[in-house]
């Protein structure tokens, strides 16, 4: 988990190697031809420096006249390759040509922008992978040397921030919910809850004829009886159950990196099963974050989309653990606690949370921390977090 910090938005020039080079030879060539007194040599030093001159000024308009930024794009997992990429925009009436570099999470990609027509936008685009969580705010930085290499002119550019979701690890979506339902087994209202919303035929939307192999009770008899043919009910899919996610990203007062690296696992298992939910069931999904507020107190977001539930992940991206957790009221969960599936993911094994939640709410919840090996889950490989 990383966060960085911008430096001041101003243009400065440096030398480059070729430049230094450039800049010695005119020197050790100027003092021999003033010692020696040639002066058609010393007219070629004064050449020499003049274009040293022209570069930096060049350069200097260049990148005064033209301005880049990052992409905006939605949250995104670590690992998860993206097309990400900057745009450069050419505020004046002559071409420019810049070189781009986006500084992210340790990495860093050039774009080259060759002679950007005036007035005149361009993306620069790429695919790249991010190897670890965070929130990053690094600016671009917008640079040229154009057009002999001598004298180099950078400014940081104003950018958005990118924020990084823990690694998906692989969740077998019926095993979690056939884990969830023998784990509540001991609660007959749990039980009945989760085979309710999964078996029962939602809202009639219609009449149509009888085919064979048609159930005997899904016969309409009164309109079989005014049409003079057999007709059946047609029915909605029923919908996939809700799922009520609480996350508990717990660490000690003083984290070993044992506890350091439970909390990690456990992040990613709460974004692997809350995304992975999310598509399987394409039904809502309920998060609360304990202590992702401005002290302790819980964040709650309802996504009914993956673009949603990414935004509601964002506090998993920058959490470095709580110590203290401070429970959300009953009624932050409003009515989707009573037709969902409630599961409290925590770092900590035998966490009180679960209990202290079905003991506020009257509704049963189900506890796993990371520590817990069940077959329904395979958490990311280590040689790709390496990666």
């Amino acid at each position: 988990m990383k966060r960085e910090t911008q430096p001041a938005n101003s243009a400065r020039l440096r030398l480059t190697n070729s430049g230094v080079l450039w800049l010695f030879v005119a020197i050790g060539v100027g003092a021999l031809a003033w010692y020696k007194s040639i002066n058609l040599v010393l007219l070629v030093v004064y050449a020499m420096v003049a274009l040293l001159i022209l570069n930096g000024f060049i350069a200097w308009v260049s990148v005064r006249r033209t301005r880049a930024a990052r992409i905006a794009m939605p949250p995104v997992f670590a690992g998860e390759r993206v097309e990400t990429g900057v745009t450069v925009t050419n505020s004046s009436s002559h071409p420019a040509t810049v070189t781009v570099e986006d500084r992210v999470g340790g990495q860093s990609i050039m774009f080259l922008a060759y002679r950007v027509p005036g007035r005149t936008t361009i993306a620069c685009t790429t695919s790249r992978l991010y190897p670890a969580r965070g929130r990053f705010t690094a600016p671009v930085i917008l640079s040229s040397a154009f057009p002999f290499g001598f004298l180099n002119c950078e400014r940081p550019c104003e950018s958005g921030e990118i924020i990084v979701l823990p690694r998906l690890g692989v969740v077998d979506p019926g095993g979690l919910r056939r884990w969830m339902m023998r784990q509540s087994g001991g609660d007959g209202r749990s039980r009945r809850v989760l085979r309710r919303v999964t078996t029962d035929h939602a809202d009639v939307r219609g009449v149509r004829p009888y085919r064979p192999g048609d159930p005997i009770r899904a016969i309409h008899w009164r309109t079989s009886a005014r049409r003079g043919e057999l007709m059946v009910r047609e029915y909605d899919l029923a919908p996939s159950p809700e799922l009520v996610l609480v996350v508990e990203p717990w660490v000690p007062t003083t984290p070993t990196e044992r506890d350091c690296e439970q909390l990690e696992a456990a992040l990613s298992l709460a974004a692997t099963i809350a995304i992975t939910w999310r598509r399987a069931f394409d039904s809502v999904v309920t998060l609360i974050v304990l202590g992702a507020g401005s002290t302790v107190v819980p964040m709650v977001g309802t996504a009914t989309s993956e673009e949603s539930l990414r935004d509601f992940l964002a506090p998993l991206a920058d959490t470095a653990g709580v110590t203290v957790t401070e429970l959300p009221s009953p009624g932050a969960f409003t009515q989707h606690i009573a037709v969902g599936a409630r599961l409290v993911v925590s770092s900590r094994p035998n966490s009180p949370t679960a209990t202290a939640l079905t003991r506020s709410t009257g509704k049963p919840f189900v506890a796993i921390s990371p520590v817990e090996r069940v077959a329904w889950y395979q958490p990311p490989k280590p040689e790709d977090k390496l990666r």
